[in-house]
């Protein structure tokens, strides 16, 4: 009989492995963990302004169930900023052995010297002096002196053609921008200005975005097609033609979150760049150890900004199935193939695009070889040279993210032209949307009509709405309010019916942003007679119910202040990108009321200062007349014989609940702007006038269900625009 052996399996519980709790506090700070105790999580550190964490921003729980660097305990310790080793031709003081937030370095030149930068520089909280690099100089050289950033040391006193300076920066400092630099026969040098920072140190939002600001200022404003500037940084013509390529790495390292944030930034950057006058060509890439194009150039939708924000909307993270590798080789490879196939199609035109790469990574690569070699490649195909001015056909941003960056091999990466800067180290892809999103904060482009912007954590929503006024007429015993918007620095546009016909403009004050206006002359339509069609029945007419308001001072522009846009006017045709001389107000109105249901919106303030949109329906054609029929229903208007006479074709019909409801307009609401959303440019079609039923509460809308009968009726724009180009001399109207 053979023996019956019993085996017996047994299931042993066992704890996930793990880092130990106890081990991640910071002291002077706070931390989270992004998944726990579990290996692969991170802690993530923060500190109080001014400080930073010792001896990084986060650690990992790695494999043998420790963290990275768990001896080190987590402290906050003092930002400090570098410290001058070198000052050429002059003296700097106070000399000290370390420079803290608040610190202040003064500088002097010697005599027969002259000080070119600030004479005061100041340590900020992020570990960086203010100001631009403070040199002297007696101009002797060729080349002008190029400084020496503070915490470097330079090799190299002659400024002659052909002579080449070298600097170092200090211990426990990383270098961006040239090594080395060469005076050239243009008496400019080579490469990039370089600084000295230390491991801790980031580029605030603002100092990215300023880059990005003057770049798109200078494409809008470049009008001139032989224009040549020495400073710009997006290089194009208003009717040229540039390629775009967004390369987004998307390996374990970076992570999920971050991956969605960088699309998210991604789509920021493509809706600011679409919002203005020039055809743009996208390629967008995502890379790990494998390449995977999300857009490519040679796409027919790749001009088309909301079909290329749709892909990159639907392209996912898990699309990438091995994470484990950084090829960003590959993704630079991607873009010298996407090259290729367009220099294959059409050789002549290819060689006058312009190219801007946008390269968002952790700054490190551990697959696919080095990505320099993919950057010369590039080079080649576009014939750029030593020995060229074709330097400004190719400009490479590298956007290093987060806390653990390669910063030498982001730094090799980018472009490096005087005096533009392509590198940038952000503490989080959070913060490089918050730059991307500030891109519009300039003077010269916030000059430009019906811009708007979503407000981060420390903006209220002005900046959603910047072109909203708030006007309010102070009469001896009562006060009105009503609303306008602001169309050029001198003029807001509003409803005639808000003023009396013999208004003093003493009782006139205008609200822009944070500041308050005087009123230097008010302007009512010619035809504007609120009693003259009591002939016909009518008690009080509201046709041509449109005023202008000129302002005692001129407005100066802001992210809360903007002007709108205009039909008829040629910042509106760019805004519609309809270009050339043929182009006609018929074109405006076709464009913005192409349909018989028209979206569009008002804002209102249903507290003080807490504007928000409200989405309405201009109704057209046969739809407006159920306008007309609804308000012959009321008992009020029965004895009107033409109810045309009270209805205008010179009004827009909003409201009702049919096809959907519609949102009331209430009392304050009134000379308010109707408009109509073009992408990312809002164009004024209307202006607030009257409604049929008033079933708010005071100013307020009554929360429940809007009056089946209910109608708001606004001054169309396009029927007065003789009238607006007589009296806004300030904008260009269309001929």
């Amino acid at each position: 009989m053979l023996p019956v052996i019993l085996l017996s399996y047994i299931t042993l519980s066992v704890a996930a492995p793990g880092c130990d709790p106890d081990k991640v506090a910071i002291t002077g700070g706070e931390y989270r963990l992004t998944n726990g105790t579990h290996i692969g999580s991170r802690v993530e550190y923060t500190c109080p302004e001014g400080k930073y964490p010792h001896p990084a921003y986060s650690r990992e729980c790695q494999s043998n169930g420790q963290w990275k660097n768990e001896k080190v305990r987590a402290e906050c310790r003092v930002v400090q900023c570098p410290r001058p080793v070198q000052f050429e031709h002059g003296e700097f003081f106070p000399r000290k052995p370390r420079y803290f937030v608040g610190d202040v370095l003064q500088f002097e030149c010697w005599a027969g010297f002259h000080m070119y930068g600030p004479e005061n520089r100041t340590c900020q909280a992020n570990g960086k002096w203010s100001g631009e690099e403070t040199k002297c100089d007696n101009n002797v050289g060729d080349c002008p002196n190029p400084g020496i950033p503070i915490g470097a040391t330079k090799v190299g006193t002659s400024y002659q053609s052909g002579d080449t300076v070298t600097y170092e920066c200090q211990r426990g400092l990383r270098m961006f921008g040239s090594k080395e630099r060469t005076c050239m026969k243009n008496k400019r040098w080579s490469g990039a200005e370089p600084s000295c920072r230390f491991w801790y140190t980031y580029d605030t939002p603002p100092e990215v975005a300023q880059t990005f600001s003057a770049s798109i200022s200078e494409i809008i404003e470049a009008s001139d097609l032989d224009k040549v500037e020495e400073r710009n940084i997006f290089r194009v013509r208003r009717d040229g033609d540039m390629n775009i390529f967004i390369v987004i790495d998307t390996s374990r390292s970076v992570g999920k979150r971050n991956f969605e944030t960088a699309k998210e930034a991604s789509i920021v950057f493509i809706e600011k760049m679409a919002s203005f006058d020039f055809t743009l060509r996208y390629g967008v890439i995502s890379y790990a150890s494998f390449v995977k194009p999300i857009v490519r150039l040679s796409d027919e939708d790749s001009t088309d900004a909301e079909a290329v924000i749709k892909k990159i909307q639907t392209f996912q993270y898990s699309e990438h199935e091995d994470k484990t590798g950084t090829n960003t080789q590959g993704g630079l490879r991607e873009v010298f193939n996407m090259l290729s196939l367009q220099q294959h199609r059409d050789p002549k035109k290819f060689l006058e695009k312009r190219n801007v790469i946008l390269l968002m990574t952790d700054g490190k690569h551990n697959d696919g070889g080095d990505p320099t070699v993919e950057v010369k490649r590039i080079r080649e195909l576009l014939d750029i040279r030593d020995d060229n001015d074709r330097e400004d056909y190719l400009d490479i941003y590298v956007f290093g993210i987060g806390d653990d960056i390669d910063e030498e091999h982001i730094n090799d990466l980018a472009s490096k032209k005087d005096p533009e800067k392509h590198v940038f180290k952000t503490e989080s892809v959070d913060r490089m949307r918050e730059a991307f999103d500030e891109m519009l904060d300039e003077a010269e482009v916030l000059q430009r009509c019906g811009l708007s912007k979503e407000p981060s954590k420390d903006e209220g929503v002005e900046v959603t709405y910047p072109w909203i006024a708030k006007i309010t007429i102070s009469r001896p015993g009562s006060e009105e309010r009503c609303k306008g918007s602001i169309v050029s620095k001198s003029f807001i546009l509003t409803a005639a019916h808000c003023f009396h016909l013999d208004e003093e403009l003493h009782h006139i004050t205008v609200r822009v942003g944070d500041r308050s206006l005087k009123v230097k002359s008010l302007y009512r339509h010619d035809k504007y007679d609120p009693l003259g069609k009591r002939d016909k029945m009518v008690e009080k007419s509201f046709d041509y119910d449109l005023a202008l308001i000129e302002l005692g001072e001129r407005i100066q522009y802001s992210r809360k202040v903007r002007p709108i846009c205009l039909p008829c006017t040629t910042g509106t045709s760019w805004a519609l990108k309809q270009r050339g001389i043929a182009v006609t107000c018929s074109d405006h109105e076709k464009t913005l009321l192409s349909s018989g249901l028209v979206r569009a919106m008002f804002v209102a303030e249903e507290r003080e200062r807490q504007y928000e949109g409200k989405n309405v329906l201009i109704k057209r054609g046969n739809k407006r007349l159920t306008c007309l029929e609804d308000a012959k229903k009321l008992e009020k208007f029965q004895n009107i014989p033409d109810i045309k006479d009270l209805i205008t074709d010179n009004f827009f019909c909003t409201g009702g609940t049919e096809p959907e409801v519609d949102p009331q307009t209430c009392k304050d609401d009134a000379g308010g702007p109707l408009i109509v959303r073009f992408r990312q440019r809002y164009v004024q079609v209307g202006v607030i006038s009257w409604g049929t039923i008033n079933s708010c509460a005071g100013t307020k809308r009554r929360p429940g269900l809007v009056p089946p009968l209910s109608r708001d009726f606004h001054t169309d724009l396009f029927r007065v625009s003789d009238w607006l180009k007589n009296k806004l001399k300030e904008l260009e109207f269309l001929n």
